[in-house]
């Protein structure tokens, strides 16, 4: 701890800078008591006894303290020449004498000879609390930095806090104790009041904005930090001004504008008070600020009550406060709110204040402004309250034509009377075309009466478009007056007659009562009125300006219009459709088709793509209107299509099983069948598109009783469709439930089990696990193989799938060589045919080679001492000592007879699904039999052996023959019946 005299060193060097014209400096040499802590407090009173200094000297010490002299007390305690014996009680008591005159150098000079900053006068007062009283900032910053407590308490139970706000002006010293992170923002005094009841009190705002920031900075969410804030609230309606509080808490809490909370709520008492106390800024402001009254003109626009007296006044007072020179860009549009607001007042109010602010171009435009905004919703009085501000305000149309077709759209009849009476040029028809589309009676009445010829001409004209338009708009009034003025309410436009855009039922009759015709068909795809309606119905152009219950009340209404008047109900458009067929695909019209049913409307009519009307109401899966035509008792498997499909076959086709049921329910045949031969089922299977419900569709047709096996004029069933479809799921399922997996497809011989075997090797989802598992369960559950592609069976080959392969030999695969080109690039010698078995051995699969061998699934070819040393050749080239070894071992002894003539016999029956018929019709004992169809104990290995065997990873394809012609003979002798091709081998008898 560092000693009295390097204090008052360091002390010296300070007053030194402070007082240069002082020449002595003399150490002060206290004798001290023990030394105090900090945070407590000493109490000094005037009745204690000093028994440790004669009490001359204390008087006289604390005498000079108190004096006006500074220099001399500043003498007393640096410069005097003696030792001077002044106890702890004298220091500290003069500590409190020296923050009350406010001399910081003399509290700086105790405070260096160790006097109590936490120290007490008789109301328990510390220093901190004197200063903060006072206002003496600097001093509270050096008492803060020795340690003084911000949180002591007097005998009221004030804190600093609270004596600072005694006095307006104090925000430097709130600010300062503010910083102290103990500091205790919601300590009552004896009178329970805290310091924001004390600001409020003041009607200090500067330092309620303070204290709220920092409360809720430090205390959100705690009760007390809420009760602290309502007793304050209260305070603040005693005092009158809780609504301002609570716009000052809105805007510290929630960050929510005074102004705007005042000028919402019409508060003009309390916005004036906050502009007066300077908590919304008068001056100071940018000129590109957003101005109060612009501001004040938005918030009203999003109010939902009407202007007020207030309301005028807040403006009024913004008015007054304007700067001359505000942005005149940011008000270009002042009118316009006033004119959105619609209170003459006010607007009188604004048309004043622009007139005296703005001139010129900024003038003219803010009331071009104002005046598109009256146009698009015009108010006569507001136009008057323009013309009596602005005088030449027509003149504003000289350089901005569009006004006029505003003032048209909008319906602004006596402002379009002073344009024309300026005798302003206008287009006569665009300005008829403008008034009859937006619906404006006065304004085309006052265009007939200053231009009547010419108008008449122009409505009268065969080919105007003004009762069409007028039609469209759906005003009566609108169209009896076109109407009145020479229109043709036949008159062709666009290849349709006014009646044709007709949605409103009394339009429809005055245009009928005047002679249109229903029955007029027109354009290229020849819509009469009746066709039209629907036309446009299931376009959805009906739907804009209708809700769907107005849509069939109004089409059902106009139906039964056209009708009396003489329309044909079973007239048919350039398609060929007719009303019933439209309205069967249009939703909520199943009145309409009841309403046309009963009428007389034929529903078993086709058009010009072989549809009827119950087939748009299936395929639109619209439940409602299939159900009208089924209560009307129609034939229910009667066709639908050119193609002979029935309502049940759509309803399977587009996986519809609630229509299915409802049909199955009216009687409908489960087994009916197109012209195709296909039935539900097949239909449903064959649809080839992904629909979530097509599983449940087909199980619930299955259920129904259709028949799974059963065969189109095609030959397929449902399974071979699926097959084709790739559909492993549907497969799967339908051999669950009695697929018969041995039908042949007409098309190209195959069945379901050959069709998957091909789809799992050559689609794109090659080898997947449903297809494999798919295909897998189909060999296991007796599938026919006989007619595999051969290319397919050697990719099986070259991928190892050893399974699979013995599978399909087991099922009717047969040996036979293909050319070197079906499946590879490069061959190991001028050679074009190989065998499975060289195959497997030129692709290192040892032991499907093996396999081969064993039961002799073999080819001639093979057999040829020619054909063993070239492969032999290219075994030992590539390095593939296993197969080489089991080459040398296999042809260095003589095939046994037994397997020659299996070879052989094998090789004159030939590959495909007569070979099983042949072979029983051959006279051999039935093991020969079984030998050369390969369904010998020998042939079906298990599947540990199997899968042993898949799991070799052949990663290199070995090139082992090259190009040569195929002799294909699939219309020869030397071909069977299904098309499958043998190839020229050429053998030399001598090879065997």
């Amino acid at each position: 701890m560092a000693s009295a005299e390097s204090k008052m060193a360091k002390g010296l060097k300070i007053i030194k800078k402070k007082y240069p014209h002082q020449k002595k400096v003399a150490l002060m040499r206290l004798r001290k008591s023990p030394r105090i802590v900090s945070r407590k407090r000493t109490t000094v009173t005037d009745k204690e006894s000093v028994d440790t200094e004669p009490r001359s000297l204390a008087e006289h010490f604390l005498n000079v303290i108190t004096s006006e002299n500074n220099e001399e007390a500043l003498a007393l305690v640096t410069d005097s020449p003696k030792d001077l014996n002044v106890t702890q009680t004298s220091l500290n008591k003069a500590l409190l004498l020296a923050c009350r005159k406010g001399n910081k150098f003399l509290v700086q000079s105790l405070l260096l000879n160790d006097a109590d900053v936490n120290c007490t006068d008789a109301r328990e007062n510390t220093p901190l609390m004197i200063c903060a009283k006072n206002g003496f900032v600097d001093i509270a910053r050096v008492l803060i930095l020795k340690g003084a407590n911000p949180n002591c308490r007097n005998t009221q139970g004030d804190t600093a806090l609270i004596l600072s706000i005694t006095k307006p002006g104090s925000q430097d010293m709130v600010n300062l104790l503010l910083e102290q992170k103990e500091i205790d923002l919601l300590a009552k005094n004896n009178l329970g009041k805290t310091c924001f009841i004390k600001a409020i009190e003041m009607l200090d705002f500067d330092i309620i904005k303070i204290l709220l920031s920092q409360s809720e900075h430090r205390y959100r969410g705690l009760s007390g930090y809420k009760k602290c804030i309502v007793d304050a609230g209260l305070v603040a309606k005693k005092l009158g001004f809780l609504k301002i509080f609570n716009y000052m808490l809105k805007n510290i809490l929630k960050k929510e504008s005074a102004l705007n909370a005042a000028v919402l709520n019409s508060d003009f008492k309390s916005l004036k008070f906050l502009l007066d106390y300077g908590w919304i800024k008068k001056k100071g402001r940018s000129r590109y600020d957003e101005s109060y009254i612009m501001k004040a003109l938005e918030l009203y626009k999003n109010k939902k009550h009407s202007i007020n007296e207030s309301d005028i006044e807040i403006v009024k007072l913004f008015i007054s406060i304007a700067n001359d020179e505000c942005d005149q860009y940011g008000e270009n549009t002042i009118l316009c709110l006033g004119v959105e607001l619609g209170n003459s007042p006010l607007l009188k109010l604004l048309c004043q204040y622009v007139n005296k602010i703005y001139s010129g171009k900024s003038l003219s435009d803010i009331y071009y402004n104002g005046l598109e905004t009256l146009l698009s919703n015009y108010k006569y009085e507001i136009l008057q309250i323009f013309l009596e501000n602005r005088p030449n305000l027509m003149s504003l149309c000289n350089t901005r034509d569009h006004l006029i077709e505003d003032a048209l759209k909008g319906g602004a009849v006596e402002f379009v009377e002073l344009f024309l009476n300026e005798h302003r040029e206008i287009n006569v028809f665009e300005s008829l075309l403008i008034t009859i589309k937006c619906c404006q009676l006065g304004c085309l009445n006052v265009l007939v009466d200053k231009f009547e010829v010419k108008t008449r001409l122009e409505i009268s004209n065969k080919r105007s478009v003004f009762l069409h338009e007028a039609v469209k708009a759906g005003n009566k009034e609108i169209v009896e007056r076109i109407i009145s003025l020479g229109a043709d309410v036949n008159a062709v436009y666009k290849d349709k007659s006014p009646l044709m855009h007709c949605s409103h039922n009394e339009i429809a009759s005055l245009l009928l009562s005047h002679g249109a015709l229903v029955t007029l068909k027109l354009g290229v795809r020849k819509l009469s009125a009746l066709l039209n309606l629907f036309s446009r119905a299931q376009s959805h152009s009906f739907f804009s300006s209708y809700k769907k219950a107005q849509c069939y009340e109004t089409t059902l209404e106009l139906t039964k219009l056209y009708l009396n008047h003489g329309a044909d109900i079973d007239d048919k458009d350039d398609d060929g459709k007719t009303a019933l067929m439209l309205a069967s695909s249009i939703e909520h019209h199943a009145g309409v088709i009841t309403f046309l049913l009963e009428s007389g409307a034929d529903y078993s009519t086709f058009d010009n793509d072989g549809h009827n009307a119950l087939y748009y109401a299936i395929i639109k899966g619209i439940k409602v209107n299939v159900e009208a035509f089924l209560k009307f008792q129609i034939d229910v498997n009667a066709q639908c299509s050119s193609d002979g499909m029935t309502a049940l076959h759509l309803a399977a086709e587009y996986s519809n099983k609630e229509l299915l049921q409802l049909l199955v329910s009216h009687k409908a045949d489960i087994g009916v069948v197109d012209l195709n031969g296909n039935t539900a089922l097949m239909r449903a299977v064959k649809r080839n598109v992904y629909r979530s419900n097509k599983m449940d569709t087909i199980l619930y047709l299955l259920d129904a009783g259709c028949d799974v096996n059963h065969r189109n004029k095609e030959g397929q069933t449902a399974i071979i469709l699926a097959a084709e479809d790739s559909n492993t799921e549907l497969v799967t399922l339908l051999s669950e439930r009695g697929a018969d997996l041995n039908i042949r497809s007409l098309v190209n011989r195959k069945n379901v089990t050959e069709i998957m075997i091909e789809k799992t090797v050559f689609s794109s989802s090659y080898f997947t696990r449903e297809s494999y598992t798919c295909t897998k369960n189909l060999l296991e559950k007796g599938g026919s193989a006989a007619n595999v592609q051969q290319t397919c069976f050697f990719e099986l080959i070259s991928e190892n799938q050893f399974y699979l392969i013995q599978r399909i030999i087991f099922a009717g695969g047969s040996p036979t060589e293909i050319s070197s080109s079906l499946i590879d690039r490069y061959a190991y010698k001028p050679s074009t045919m190989v065998s499975p078995f060289r195959y497997a051995l030129i692709k290192e699969n040892f032991n499907l080679a093996k396999y081969f061998w064993d039961i002799s699934f073999l080819t001639p070819s093979d057999c040829s001492y020619q054909q063993y040393t070239d492969c032999r050749m290219y075994l030992s080239e590539v390095a593939r000592s296993k197969c080489t070894e089991f080459v040398d071992e296999l042809y260095s002894q003589p095939m046994s007879l037994e397997k020659l003539s299996l070879i052989t016999v094998s090789s004159l029956i030939g590959p495909g699904i007569t070979r099983e018929d042949k072979v029983k019709t051959l006279p051999l004992p039935n093991k020969f039999k079984d030998q050369l169809l390969f369904r010998t104990e020998g042939t079906l290995r298990t599947d540990t052996e199997c899968e042993a065997s898949d799991k070799l990873d052949v990663k290199h394809y070995i090139s082992f023959l090259i190009n040569r012609d195929i002799i294909y003979v699939s219309d020869s002798d030397e071909s069977d019946n299904y098309g499958h091709y043998y190839f020229d081998h050429s053998y030399d008898s001598s090879d065997y």
